[in-house]
């Protein structure tokens, strides 16, 4: 058979070749159509899905834009309360006005359902706004009908207004999964045109498609680095608040539903975090945060959760738990797990934690549980730290205790003290060499009408947790100057030492303050000895170096109380503007029986006596200490062998027994 008859017989006559190879370009050009058409389709759909998800996701963002500028409102208005001044009034002004602005955004950029809620929120804030400025004139006003308005109406009010907030945003978040769920399930049928189109094999559509694969698998990236990120700690990548709290929801209902187990949540917060930040720098606070996060996760099972809720708090929830037994188990291995020094690219650092424990739904569920796990956390810091179970006939009265006293100390504060309830003790400081009192220090008390005389360890700690240590301090510093003055005028001058909180040498107003207390009072500069802490001035040296010096040149004495507590270096203590040293307690009480501690305040003496310093030793409570003072150089003593802390109208026979003793022991010893 010829070559030619050989190819008819395979392909077939000319005519038809040429028609089967129309066919197969019709058909290509059909599938390449059809491909086309599926392409834009899918891209309209993703697009339009897209745009659905960006469209929830930024009503979301406004409407957590609220929330935030709302929270701003109350936290400016409570601190009008505290300081009322017009730079504060101000401030509210500029976060109601932007709270005002962000749901008339909403409004503008919605006229379906977001801006029907935020027209309703627009109201809310605008009635809370109201209330809230009501309640500023009467605070500059000094209406006392003010604390009526806040509980009843204008706290109320800002509630009602951010839990309303607080759901809409919910609801929109959901709206904006739901658009990314939308979004993903359009992606995966274009995925399933993708591979008809392969299956052809027509290699044109087969480039294109990976071009938009490409684009589609950018998308969906982008889409999960977004709900990773709105979901998950950026620094740890532990669950944020929103998840730990979704997966909270979830395990309680399990365990409601079965009945035969609880779940355990465990709230953490860090001892000695801040700290690790003022000493090592915030680089190393960040790296520790992650090595404890670390650390969390090693030791729950899978089907645990732990989170970070924000600074330096944590949370673990045990999904599966029998009994607080087992939760308890789980918590004491955390805590060690804690104890263990920390490796960081500065040094070693030591933290702790403080860790509170409810079960359910057995102690309630949702925000319920975390306020109960957040007062078993906060018992047990005040502990010292380690383990508290949540205890009802505890946490609870001792939560509703703190409000109540933190609510009477704000309002003597706000109403400067007209019945004197906030008053001071003055305990002498006898000069060793002679048995001379020659100063005093002022110990704050707080003669409360129901609990009696309260000493600061039971109020200080709630001024320092709540914001109100800054102005205690000021308050406290007038009334120790006034006293200063008088026993000056009298005749009788003392050097009267005054404890500083920490926080005054981060304020901006701390040197005027300090200054105008002593020009009012007419006392001269060197009868007022501030003490502050070695950790104290750590947060910001050269802010505090600066401070401290303008108060030094004045003729103000400064001393560093407590040492050999912190983590001051020789370096700092020598730039430090300081007159005095004073011995901590805890080395003091030892001194007689404890080598170490005898030659660890022996070299302060001589370390202080170096650097022309006075030592003052506190907590000298028999002979036997004055004596080892007096032979180890010491300056001043102070503490209850000698006198304890007294009123101001009993300072005087407390000075007069106080050097008495300590003569009448000098000369003993000396015999």
């Amino acid at each position: 058979m010829p070559v030619d008859a050989d190819a008819r017989a395979v392909y077939g006559p000319p005519v038809f070749r040429r028609g089967r190879r129309m066919g197969t370009t019709a058909a290509l050009a059909s599938v390449l159509m059809a491909l086309c058409g599926y392409i834009i389709w899918g891209n309209v759909d993703t697009t339009r899905a897209t745009g659905q998800q960006r469209a929830a996701l930024a009503v979301d963002a406004m409407f957590a834009e609220a929330r935030n500028v709302v929270a701003m409102e109350e936290v400016h208005l409570r601190h009008y309360q505290v300081e009322p001044s017009a730079a504060v009034r101000e401030r509210f002004d500029k976060a109601a006005d932007a709270a005002v602005d962000v749901l008339s955004r909403v409004v503008a950029a919605d006229a379906g359902k977001a801006g029907a809620h935020a027209r309703r929120l627009l109201t809310a804030q605008d009635r809370y706004r109201k209330l809230a400025e009501r309640l500023i004139v009467m605070v500059a006003d000094r209406d006392p009908a003010r604390m009526a308005l806040d509980r009843l109406e204008a706290t109320p009010a800002y509630y009602t207004l951010q839990g309303d907030i607080d759901r809409v945003a919910r609801d929109f978040h959901a709206e904006a999964e739901s658009a990314a769920a939308r979004l993903h399930q359009t992606q995966r049928r274009m995925l399933v045109g993708a591979s008809i189109g392969f299956a052809v094999g027509l290699a044109l559509v087969a480039v294109i498609w990976r071009m938009v694969l490409g684009d589609q698998r950018r998308l969906t990236e982008h889409a999960d680095a977004s709900r990773h990120s709105a979901l998950h700690d950026p620094l740890t990548g532990l669950p944020n608040r929103i998840l730990f709290h979704s997966h909270l929801d979830a395990a309680l209902a399990s365990a409601k539903q079965d009945g035969d187990h609880q779940v355990a949540l465990m709230l953490m917060d860090l001892n000695g975090f801040k700290g690790v930040n003022d000493t090592l720098g915030h680089h190393a606070g960040d790296e520790l945060l992650i090595e404890v996060g670390r650390r969390l996760r090693r030791i729950v099972g899978t089907g645990d959760v732990v989170a970070r809720l924000g600074g330096d708090e944590f949370a673990i929830m045990l999904s599966t738990v029998r009994d607080v037994a087992g939760a308890q188990d789980v918590a004491a291995e955390v805590a060690d797990a804690l104890r263990r020094d920390f490796s960081l690219e500065a040094g070693l650092a030591a933290v702790s934690g403080s860790i509170g424990i409810v079960l359910g739904p057995m102690h309630g569920a949702g925000d319920h549980l975390m306020r109960r796990a957040d007062a078993a956390m906060y018992r047990a810091k005040g502990a010292g730290g380690g383990v508290a179970v949540y205890d009802p006939g505890l946490d609870d009265a001792e939560a509703a205790d703190r409000m109540t006293l933190y609510g009477e100390l704000r309002a003597l504060l706000d109403a400067g003290d007209p019945q004197a309830r906030l008053t001071l003790h003055y305990q002498p400081q006898v000069h060793i060499a002679d048995g001379v009192v020659t100063a005093v220090e002022a110990l704050a008390r707080w003669e409360h009408p129901q609990r009696g005389l309260l000493h600061p360890q039971e109020f200080l700690p709630i001024a320092e947790s709540r914001g109100l240590e800054v102005p205690l301090t000021y308050h406290l510093l007038g009334a120790a100057v006034a006293q200063a003055a008088r026993w000056n005028d009298e005749g009788r001058p003392f050097v009267v030492a005054v404890n500083v909180s920490p926080r005054c040498l981060l304020d901006d107003r701390f040197v005027a303050r300090v200054c105008a207390s002593v020009d009012d009072a007419g006392l001269p500069p060197h009868l007022l000895r501030l003490e502050l802490t070695e950790n104290s001035v750590m947060t910001e040296p050269e802010r505090a170096v600066a401070a401290l010096r303008v108060l030094h040149d004045r003729g103000i004495k400064v001393s560093i109380d407590d040492f050999g507590t912190g983590f001051s270096s020789l370096v700092q203590l020598k730039r430090l503007p300081v007159d005095e040293l004073k011995i901590d307690r805890t080395f003091i009480m030892g001194l007689t029986h404890d080598s170490e501690d005898a030659v660890l305040v022996r070299s302060a003496i001589d370390l202080a006596h170096n650097l022309g310093l006075s030592v003052v030793a506190e907590g000298v409570e028999h002979g036997a200490a004055l004596d080892l003072l007096r032979r180890f150089g010491c300056d001043y003593a102070q503490g209850f062998g000698l006198s304890h802390p007294v009123p101001a109208a009993d300072v005087r026979a407390a000075c007069e027994r106080a050097e008495q003793a300590t003569v009448a022991h000098l000369i003993g010893s000396r015999g």
